[in-house]
Protein backbone atom coordinates (compact mmCIF):
# COMPACT_ATOMS: atom_id res chain seq x y z
CA UNK A 1 0.00 0.00 0.00
CA UNK A 2 2.86 2.32 0.79
CA UNK A 3 4.07 1.73 -2.65
CA UNK A 4 0.82 2.20 -4.20
CA UNK A 5 0.78 5.87 -1.92
CA UNK A 6 4.76 7.16 -3.19
CA UNK A 7 3.62 6.25 -6.89
CA UNK A 8 0.29 8.14 -7.04
CA UNK A 9 2.43 11.23 -5.33
CA UNK A 10 4.68 11.42 -7.49
CA UNK A 11 2.10 11.42 -10.58
CA UNK A 12 -0.16 14.47 -8.83
CA UNK A 13 3.11 16.62 -8.08
CA UNK A 14 4.10 16.95 -11.76
CA UNK A 15 0.10 17.37 -12.24
CA UNK A 16 0.64 20.74 -10.12
CA UNK A 17 3.25 21.85 -11.73
CA UNK A 18 2.02 21.38 -14.82
CA UNK A 19 -1.06 23.67 -14.16
CA UNK A 20 0.99 26.09 -12.43
CA UNK A 21 2.26 26.79 -15.80
CA UNK A 22 -0.61 26.95 -17.72
CA UNK A 23 -1.88 29.07 -14.87
CA UNK A 24 0.79 31.78 -16.13
CA UNK A 25 0.74 31.36 -19.70
CA UNK A 26 -3.07 31.72 -19.69
CA UNK A 27 -3.36 34.61 -17.79
CA UNK A 28 -0.64 36.02 -19.32
CA UNK A 29 -2.46 36.23 -22.59
CA UNK A 30 -5.36 38.31 -20.86
CA UNK A 31 -5.35 41.85 -22.71
CA UNK A 32 -4.69 44.74 -20.71
CA UNK A 33 -1.97 45.52 -18.28
CA UNK A 34 -2.43 45.56 -14.22
CA UNK A 35 -0.80 49.00 -14.55
CA UNK A 36 -3.84 50.91 -15.86
CA UNK A 37 -5.42 48.66 -13.18
CA UNK A 38 -3.49 50.68 -10.32
CA UNK A 39 -3.49 53.80 -11.51
CA UNK A 40 -7.30 54.32 -12.78
CA UNK A 41 -7.71 57.84 -13.86
CA UNK A 42 -3.87 58.11 -13.66
CA UNK A 43 -3.46 55.56 -16.49
CA UNK A 44 -1.94 57.82 -19.07
CA UNK A 45 1.28 56.45 -21.42
CA UNK A 46 3.78 57.65 -19.64
CA UNK A 47 2.74 56.37 -16.19
CA UNK A 48 1.55 53.34 -17.55
CA UNK A 49 4.96 52.59 -19.23
CA UNK A 50 6.60 54.25 -15.87
CA UNK A 51 4.92 51.51 -13.22
CA UNK A 52 5.03 48.35 -15.84
CA UNK A 53 8.64 48.99 -15.70
CA UNK A 54 8.76 48.81 -11.62
CA UNK A 55 6.90 46.08 -11.86
CA UNK A 56 8.86 44.21 -14.20
CA UNK A 57 6.21 43.43 -16.56
CA UNK A 58 8.43 44.13 -19.59
CA UNK A 59 10.94 41.87 -18.43
CA UNK A 60 11.10 38.82 -21.29
CA UNK A 61 8.78 36.28 -20.48
CA UNK A 62 10.89 33.49 -19.35
CA UNK A 63 12.17 35.58 -16.74
CA UNK A 64 9.24 36.54 -15.45
CA UNK A 65 8.09 33.02 -15.45
CA UNK A 66 11.15 31.82 -13.71
CA UNK A 67 10.47 34.72 -10.84
CA UNK A 68 6.67 33.51 -10.65
CA UNK A 69 7.39 30.09 -10.30
CA UNK A 70 10.41 30.09 -8.08
CA UNK A 71 7.96 32.71 -5.35
CA UNK A 72 5.11 29.99 -6.38
CA UNK A 73 6.90 26.99 -5.21
CA UNK A 74 7.37 28.26 -1.72
CA UNK A 75 3.60 29.78 -1.43
CA UNK A 76 4.35 32.99 -2.62
CA UNK A 77 2.28 34.03 -5.51
CA UNK A 78 3.24 37.89 -5.46
CA UNK A 79 0.52 40.65 -4.27
CA UNK A 80 -2.53 41.61 -5.41
CA UNK A 81 -2.54 44.64 -8.32
CA UNK A 82 -5.60 46.18 -6.38
CA UNK A 83 -4.81 45.65 -2.44
CA UNK A 84 -1.41 45.03 -2.40
CA UNK A 85 -1.72 42.75 0.06
CA UNK A 86 -0.08 38.81 -0.36
CA UNK A 87 -2.26 36.84 -2.57
CA UNK A 88 -1.65 33.77 -0.34
CA UNK A 89 -3.09 35.21 2.59
CA UNK A 90 -5.84 36.61 0.59
CA UNK A 91 -6.84 33.06 -0.62
CA UNK A 92 -6.47 31.53 2.79
CA UNK A 93 -8.73 34.28 4.17
CA UNK A 94 -11.06 32.96 1.67
CA UNK A 95 -10.74 29.43 1.75
CA UNK A 96 -12.84 28.33 4.97
CA UNK A 97 -15.76 29.56 3.66
CA UNK A 98 -15.42 27.34 0.24
CA UNK A 99 -14.37 24.67 2.14
CA UNK A 100 -16.79 24.43 4.41
CA UNK A 101 -19.59 24.65 1.82
CA UNK A 102 -18.34 22.31 -0.77
CA UNK A 103 -17.14 19.47 1.67
CA UNK A 104 -20.76 19.87 3.61
CA UNK A 105 -21.83 19.62 0.11
CA UNK A 106 -19.76 16.77 -0.67
CA UNK A 107 -20.78 14.31 2.02
CA UNK A 108 -24.45 15.08 3.13
CA UNK A 109 -24.69 14.42 -1.27
CA UNK A 110 -22.71 11.14 -0.65
CA UNK A 111 -24.67 10.18 2.86
CA UNK A 112 -28.01 10.59 1.28
CA UNK A 113 -26.83 8.83 -1.98
CA UNK A 114 -25.84 6.27 -0.32
CA UNK A 115 -28.82 5.77 1.39
CA UNK A 116 -31.29 5.92 -1.43
CA UNK A 117 -28.94 3.72 -3.55
CA UNK A 118 -28.98 1.06 -1.46
CA UNK A 119 -32.56 0.95 -0.58
CA UNK A 120 -33.60 0.88 -4.30
CA UNK A 121 -31.01 -1.51 -5.06
CA UNK A 122 -31.82 -3.96 -2.26
CA UNK A 123 -35.21 -3.82 -4.02
CA UNK A 124 -35.14 -3.46 -7.44
CA UNK A 125 -38.24 -3.43 -9.57
CA UNK A 126 -40.00 -2.35 -6.13
CA UNK A 127 -42.29 0.93 -6.32
CA UNK A 128 -39.42 2.23 -3.44
CA UNK A 129 -36.93 1.77 -6.98
CA UNK A 130 -39.33 3.16 -8.82
CA UNK A 131 -39.98 6.42 -6.89
CA UNK A 132 -36.27 6.94 -6.05
CA UNK A 133 -35.40 6.27 -9.72
CA UNK A 134 -37.85 9.24 -10.78
CA UNK A 135 -36.57 11.40 -8.30
CA UNK A 136 -33.19 10.82 -9.21
CA UNK A 137 -33.39 11.63 -12.50
CA UNK A 138 -35.16 14.63 -12.48
CA UNK A 139 -32.96 16.29 -9.94
CA UNK A 140 -29.87 15.16 -11.14
CA UNK A 141 -29.95 17.86 -13.97
CA UNK A 142 -31.19 20.98 -11.68
CA UNK A 143 -28.64 23.44 -12.00
CA UNK A 144 -27.01 24.28 -7.92
CA UNK A 145 -27.68 27.88 -8.62
CA UNK A 146 -32.11 27.61 -8.89
CA UNK A 147 -31.90 24.83 -6.43
CA UNK A 148 -29.97 27.47 -4.38
CA UNK A 149 -32.80 30.12 -4.86
CA UNK A 150 -35.39 28.01 -4.01
CA UNK A 151 -34.09 27.23 -1.09
CA UNK A 152 -33.29 30.56 0.08
CA UNK A 153 -36.74 31.76 -1.04
CA UNK A 154 -38.73 29.13 1.03
CA UNK A 155 -36.24 27.84 4.16
CA UNK A 156 -34.97 31.62 4.60
CA UNK A 157 -37.55 34.04 3.88
CA UNK A 158 -40.60 32.11 4.20
CA UNK A 159 -40.07 30.19 7.44
CA UNK A 160 -37.00 32.08 9.10
CA UNK A 161 -35.12 29.00 9.58
CA UNK A 162 -31.92 29.69 8.06
CA UNK A 163 -30.28 32.61 6.64
CA UNK A 164 -30.36 33.91 3.55
CA UNK A 165 -26.65 35.06 2.96
CA UNK A 166 -23.67 35.88 4.60
CA UNK A 167 -21.26 32.95 6.31
CA UNK A 168 -20.06 33.06 9.76
CA UNK A 169 -17.09 31.54 10.91
CA UNK A 170 -17.07 28.40 12.58
CA UNK A 171 -14.24 30.36 15.78
CA UNK A 172 -17.61 32.63 16.37
CA UNK A 173 -19.87 29.70 16.61
CA UNK A 174 -20.55 25.77 15.64
CA UNK A 175 -24.24 26.63 15.80
CA UNK A 176 -24.10 30.03 13.62
CA UNK A 177 -21.90 28.31 11.70
CA UNK A 178 -23.47 25.21 10.81
CA UNK A 179 -26.50 27.26 10.04
CA UNK A 180 -25.11 29.47 7.32
CA UNK A 181 -23.88 26.72 5.42
CA UNK A 182 -26.90 24.48 5.75
CA UNK A 183 -28.70 25.95 2.39
CA UNK A 184 -25.89 26.46 0.32
CA UNK A 185 -24.75 22.92 1.06
CA UNK A 186 -27.65 21.62 0.81
CA UNK A 187 -28.00 23.57 -2.92
CA UNK A 188 -24.87 21.42 -3.80
CA UNK A 189 -25.87 17.96 -2.54
CA UNK A 190 -29.10 17.12 -4.10
CA UNK A 191 -27.29 17.17 -7.54
CA UNK A 192 -24.43 14.88 -6.04
CA UNK A 193 -26.62 12.69 -4.31
CA UNK A 194 -29.12 12.05 -7.20
CA UNK A 195 -25.74 10.58 -9.75
CA UNK A 196 -24.52 8.92 -6.33
CA UNK A 197 -27.85 7.25 -5.88
CA UNK A 198 -28.12 6.59 -9.50
CA UNK A 199 -24.74 4.49 -9.33
CA UNK A 200 -25.22 2.90 -5.96
CA UNK A 201 -28.82 1.25 -7.01
CA UNK A 202 -27.41 0.21 -10.58
CA UNK A 203 -23.90 -1.36 -8.52
CA UNK A 204 -25.94 -2.50 -5.50
CA UNK A 205 -28.17 -4.83 -7.45
CA UNK A 206 -25.76 -6.61 -9.90
CA UNK A 207 -24.06 -7.42 -6.87
CA UNK A 208 -26.27 -8.66 -5.36
CA UNK A 209 -26.74 -11.22 -8.20
CA UNK A 210 -22.88 -12.21 -8.14
CA UNK A 211 -22.51 -15.82 -7.54
CA UNK A 212 -20.48 -14.98 -4.71
CA UNK A 213 -23.33 -13.73 -3.07
CA UNK A 214 -25.96 -16.03 -4.64
CA UNK A 215 -23.41 -18.62 -2.55
CA UNK A 216 -23.93 -16.31 1.26
CA UNK A 217 -27.53 -16.47 0.91
CA UNK A 218 -27.39 -20.71 0.47
CA UNK A 219 -25.60 -20.65 3.29
CA UNK A 220 -27.84 -19.32 5.49
CA UNK A 221 -26.03 -16.09 5.72
CA UNK A 222 -28.43 -13.16 7.48
CA UNK A 223 -29.19 -10.63 4.94
CA UNK A 224 -27.83 -7.66 6.46
CA UNK A 225 -24.70 -9.50 6.52
CA UNK A 226 -24.29 -10.41 3.41
CA UNK A 227 -24.99 -6.53 2.72
CA UNK A 228 -23.01 -4.94 4.98
CA UNK A 229 -19.98 -7.04 4.80
CA UNK A 230 -19.80 -8.55 1.32
CA UNK A 231 -22.13 -6.56 -1.33
CA UNK A 232 -21.61 -2.72 -0.24
CA UNK A 233 -17.73 -2.75 -0.33
CA UNK A 234 -17.73 -3.98 -3.88
CA UNK A 235 -20.86 -2.17 -4.71
CA UNK A 236 -18.73 0.86 -3.78
CA UNK A 237 -16.13 0.74 -6.21
CA UNK A 238 -17.92 2.47 -9.16
CA UNK A 239 -19.47 4.76 -6.91
CA UNK A 240 -16.18 5.71 -5.92
CA UNK A 241 -15.04 6.51 -9.35
CA UNK A 242 -18.60 8.60 -9.72
CA UNK A 243 -17.41 10.45 -6.65
CA UNK A 244 -14.03 11.33 -7.60
CA UNK A 245 -15.26 12.97 -10.58
CA UNK A 246 -17.90 14.74 -9.24
CA UNK A 247 -15.49 16.94 -7.06
CA UNK A 248 -14.43 18.89 -9.52
CA UNK A 249 -17.58 19.65 -10.35
CA UNK A 250 -19.02 20.84 -6.85
CA UNK A 251 -15.70 22.95 -6.37
CA UNK A 252 -16.91 24.71 -9.71
CA UNK A 253 -20.46 24.56 -8.26
CA UNK A 254 -19.32 26.14 -5.44
CA UNK A 255 -18.30 29.43 -6.56
CA UNK A 256 -21.75 29.93 -8.30
CA UNK A 257 -23.14 29.08 -4.86
CA UNK A 258 -21.28 31.89 -3.18
CA UNK A 259 -22.29 34.45 -5.71
CA UNK A 260 -26.03 33.52 -4.74
CA UNK A 261 -25.66 33.28 -1.20
CA UNK A 262 -23.45 36.11 -1.30
CA UNK A 263 -20.28 34.18 0.83
CA UNK A 264 -17.03 35.84 0.06
CA UNK A 265 -15.17 32.70 -0.63
CA UNK A 266 -12.86 31.81 -3.47
CA UNK A 267 -15.26 31.83 -5.98
CA UNK A 268 -15.95 35.67 -5.58
CA UNK A 269 -12.43 36.72 -4.75
CA UNK A 270 -11.44 35.08 -8.25
CA UNK A 271 -14.87 36.08 -10.08
CA UNK A 272 -13.86 39.95 -8.85
CA UNK A 273 -9.99 39.73 -9.61
CA UNK A 274 -10.99 38.55 -13.47
CA UNK A 275 -13.06 41.90 -13.72
CA UNK A 276 -10.40 43.97 -12.36
CA UNK A 277 -8.11 41.78 -14.23
CA UNK A 278 -5.86 41.74 -10.95
CA UNK A 279 -3.35 38.83 -12.67
CA UNK A 280 -1.52 37.67 -9.16
CA UNK A 281 -4.97 36.60 -7.45
CA UNK A 282 -6.08 34.93 -10.80
CA UNK A 283 -3.10 32.58 -10.71
CA UNK A 284 -2.67 32.31 -7.21
CA UNK A 285 -6.26 31.47 -7.12
CA UNK A 286 -6.17 28.76 -10.63
CA UNK A 287 -3.12 26.79 -8.62
CA UNK A 288 -5.04 26.69 -4.99
CA UNK A 289 -7.93 25.23 -6.56
CA UNK A 290 -5.65 22.57 -8.99
CA UNK A 291 -3.96 21.86 -5.70
CA UNK A 292 -7.84 20.65 -3.83
CA UNK A 293 -8.81 18.99 -6.84
CA UNK A 294 -5.08 17.17 -7.05
CA UNK A 295 -4.94 16.28 -3.65
CA UNK A 296 -9.16 15.18 -3.28
CA UNK A 297 -8.31 13.09 -6.27
CA UNK A 298 -5.30 11.48 -4.22
CA UNK A 299 -7.87 10.55 -1.52
CA UNK A 300 -10.06 8.77 -3.81
CA UNK A 301 -7.26 6.89 -5.60
CA UNK A 302 -6.54 5.42 -2.15
CA UNK A 303 -10.10 5.11 -1.21
CA UNK A 304 -10.54 2.96 -4.89
CA UNK A 305 -7.32 0.86 -3.80
CA UNK A 306 -8.22 -0.23 -0.08
CA UNK A 307 -11.72 -1.12 -1.75
CA UNK A 308 -10.79 -3.03 -4.16
CA UNK A 309 -6.84 -4.66 -3.83
CA UNK A 310 -6.04 -5.55 -7.27
CA UNK A 311 -5.14 -2.04 -7.95
CA UNK A 312 -2.43 -2.34 -5.58
CA UNK A 313 -1.13 -5.60 -7.07
CA UNK A 314 -1.16 -3.71 -10.58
Amino acid sequence: MLRYILQRLLITIPLILSIGILAFFLVDLIPGSPAVVMLQDAATPENIAILEEQMGLNDPLPQRFIRWMSGALVGDFGESVLTERPVTEMLLERLQPTMSIAVGGLLLGIVLGLFFGISAGLYPGSILDRVITILTSTLIGVPGFLLGIILIIYFALEQGWFPAIGYVPIQDGFSEWLNSITLPAIALAIPTSALVARQMRSSMSNVLQSKYIQAARAGGVPRWRIVSRYALRNAMIPVVTVIGFRIAVILGSTFVIELVFNISGIGRLLVKSVLDQDVPVIQGGMVLVALIVAISSLLIDLSYAWLNPRVRLD
